[in-house]
């Protein structure tokens, strides 16, 4: 069977956000080498998510502000998944430019297509943005690789499309949750100001 055709029979394949707007293809001229990878634009902080079941490779959130000697990746998730069909056994994908790791995930770990692992970033500047124009999210897909490489097929625009074009939407629920415990703790956080603002008003009169 084809390489790229035997994506297809990957398991449990998931889209990475809940809204694909692709600003940059895989096979987008970027001097004298390809993208090899595609952008997909998006407000910093979006959820990210798992594009299929695998183990997590690589799980790494320095923070560091890019100045031309850190990583052009920045805060970056990797992870290797069940390939029968490759030579390997295996593909690898690389989600670059995050803004916030999830707390509890680590390398080494299993994670299910659909599961939440990492929000977005990649506003110029940032720590942990990289070498970014504009928020957004920078995800490479090589096809039977066990690790990064020089894998032409990561250029290849129907990488994308066979692992995309039927894989599911991923769950709201955990971006619900995680908006959900935000705005509650915004609330605690402007009624505890409040309290102290009525409080210290009484103690002035009093005194």
């Amino acid at each position: 069977m084809d390489l790229l055709d035997s994506i297809l029979g990957i398991k449990n394949r998931y889209l990475p956000t809940t809204e694909m707007r692709v600003t940059a293809g895989a096979d987008q001229q970027r001097g004298k080498v390809q993208h090899g990878a595609i952008d997909i634009g998006m407000p910093v902080g979006t959820p990210i998510y798992a594009i299929a079941d695998g183990y997590i490779d690589k799980y790494e959130f320095p923070n560091k502000i890019y100045d031309g000697s850190t990583g052009r990746c920045g805060n970056q998730v990797a992870i290797i998944f069940p390939h029968e069909d490759s030579p390997t056994g295996w593909s690898w994908a690389n989600y670059c430019h995050l803004s916030a790791p999830v707390k509890g995930l680590k390398e080494g770990d299993f994670v299910r297509g659909g599961t939440l692992i990492g929000y977005s970033g990649g506003k110029p500047g940032d720590p942990g943005a990289g070498n970014t124009t504009g928020p957004h999210l920078h995800l490479r897909i090589q096809p039977g690789d066990r690790k990064f490489g020089s894998n032409t097929l990561s250029a290849n625009p129907q990488t994308y499309s066979n692992w995309f074009d039927t894989a599911k939407v991923p769950p709201r629920k955990s971006y619900a949750k995680w908006l959900g415990y935000t705005l509650l703790f915004s609330s605690i956080t402007v009624l505890i100001a409040k309290r102290t603002e009525i409080v210290e008003a009484i103690r002035k009169r009093r005194s």
